[in-house]
């Protein structure tokens, strides 16, 4: 497949790198130079002058910085016919320092320090160029082909001009590594990065971000209160280090390292050979530098990856909903700001049709507990074991899924409009898995085995039997807020053509 066929000439698509609510990410080739780059392409189209300018910024901001050596370069972008932008990016086959952290598990002090170090030196000129990247964390930083590490995603980047205000001024963080004040809605300054910064330096080697426990769930009260605790040294890590970084995240930014300059030459200044009488940690089975990544080694869709350890951690937001759009070469996920209002789907979820859909004592029977007719006639998921898996009786189709630090919201969709998601399985939550919280149902082994490419491939009908299982992106679809409390305790398997909307059924029977 070709990009002449989506407006965008020159690029032939080599496969998808990840996708989600808002944008899909391919390796594709540049034929003229015959080089391979990532395509990013944003769902969203850019119908006002106020979208194009932020567009624009963005391509700006990441364009003035792209001859630095460890900033993801960016070659070209431009917006399609039909209002939908897109950038060619630098492809960093090995995935973000967020895809190690989570398979590979801490990083050794030394080799965070000089991340952090080159990173820091990214960032400087950044906020020399009067660019703030307002999101830096472990899945903003990628790993380019030849292991050398570059800042990515200045999507969210803010530009102050003279005499002007910001145009966009808290749209947009990532809890865990957010500075204090952004949870104050204070406007974004060149200290909220040096906090981001060092907060991911700590997560590297700590092995979660700091301030957040490896289990369990945070209010946003509770997440405030927590900055303003000590940061705990690092184990059989010279102190001086975690001082460094203690300094640049002090909860007031006037009582932080300067600069990203000054975190920079702080951090060079650090003697790591010397653990200066800390306690002996544990010892790292990883090598200090990079290893060659291998082209294969980018993020992928979740379905499609390998299983990976979570920090299964959530932060209910309170006084502001929280909204997840995709963005950057590595499929990393930026948390949007979005009025309270909006924080509920439109529709709630399948229940609503559920009774009216249901006649008779016997389909009393088969929906109970399900909120909606199944059945297992015909359907792959009976064959899972200990899961009492089921298919709707009739195809279920879905809108854009938006996902809130692992909590779901999600558009019911007819079938017969375009839609990106279908379900193809249905099943009780675990016993040992009473949960809505997708980052932890997707990780259950048993959830696993249901909503697999195997369940998938088994469950299409009519004119799906052509597609290739390889092409679906799969994902799990957990009981919104709404039904939970609700008392409805089910899950679904729900699947998307890579990179395409549909308008057919491809599982069951339309109503």
């Amino acid at each position: 497949m070709q990009f002449e066929r989506t407006g965008v000439p020159g690029y032939e698509v080599v496969e998808v790198l990840g996708q989600g609510g808002f944008a899909t990410v391919y390796r594709a080739r540049q034929l003229a130079v015959g080089r391979e780059v990532a395509l990013k392409m944003d769902s969203r189209v850019l119908a006002t002058d106020r979208d194009r300018q932020r567009f624009l910024r963005e391509v700006t901001a990441a364009g003035q910085l792209s001859g630095h050596p460890h900033v993801v370069a960016v070659y070209d972008a431009g917006v399609l016919d039909d209002g939908r932008p897109y950038m060619v990016l630098e492809l960093c086959p090995g995935g973000s320092l967020g895809d190690r952290l989570h398979q590979r598990g801490p990083f050794p002090a030394a080799e965070a320090r000089d991340i952090g170090i080159r990173v820091a030196d990214a960032l400087a000129a950044a906020h020399a160029g009067g660019v703030l990247h307002r999101d830096i964390k472990p899945g903003n930083i990628m790993i380019d082909r030849y292991g050398n590490v570059g800042l990515a995603d200045f999507g969210l980047a803010a530009m102050p001009r003279p005499g002007q205000e910001l145009s966009v001024t808290r749209e947009a963080l990532t809890p865990a590594y957010a500075p204090p004040e952004a949870f104050r809605l204070a406007e974004p300054t060149p200290a909220g990065d040096v906090y981001s910064l060092a907060a991911t330096i700590y997560a590297l080697v700590h092995g979660r971000p700091p301030h957040f426990p490896a289990e369990g769930s945070l209010g946003i009260a509770e997440v405030i209160v927590r900055h303003t605790w000590p940061l705990p040294d690092l184990p059989g890590v010279n102190p001086r280090f975690t001082e460094v970084l203690r300094h640049a995240m002090a909860p007031d930014p006037a009582d932080r390292l300067p600069s990203a300059a000054a975190l920079r030459d702080a951090l060079a200044a650090v003697d790591l050979t010397d653990t200066g009488g800390a306690a002996p940690g544990p010892a790292s089975v990883l090598t200090p530098t990079f290893a060659p990544p291998s082209p294969l080694a980018t993020t992928v869709p979740p379905a499609a990856a390998s299983p990976r350890r979570r920090t299964k951690v959530s932060v209910r937001l309170s006084v502001a909903a929280v909204a997840v759009a995709v963005v950057g070469t590595g499929g990393t996920v930026a948390y949007q700001y979005l009025p309270p209002s909006t924080t509920e789907s439109p529709t709630t979820g399948p229940s609503t049709s559920a009774s009216a859909s249901a006649t008779g004592g016997a389909a009393q029977a088969a929906n109970a507990g399900f909120g909606v007719p199944t059945t297992t006639e015909n359907c792959p998921a009976t064959g899972v074991a200990g899961m009492d898996g089921r298919c709707t009786t009739t195809a279920e189709c879905w809108g854009g899924m938006v996902v809130t630090v692992g909590i779901v919201s999600v558009n019911r969709s007819d079938c017969v409009v375009e839609h990106p998601w279908e379900t193809f399985a249905i099943a009780p939550l675990p016993s040992d898995g009473m949960t809505n919280n997708q980052r932890e149902l997707e990780n259950h082994p048993d959830v696993r085995r249901l909503c697999s490419r195997e369940v998938l491939a088994e469950s299409r009908q009519g004119t799906a039997l052509k597609i290739d299982p390889a092409r679906w992106t799969i994902d799990v679809l957990p009981p919104t807020q709404t039904e939970y409390a609700d008392g409805l305790r089910v899950l679904r398997c729900v699947a998307t053509i890579t990179g395409e909307q549909s308008t057919e059924a491809h599982f069951r029977p339309r109503r």
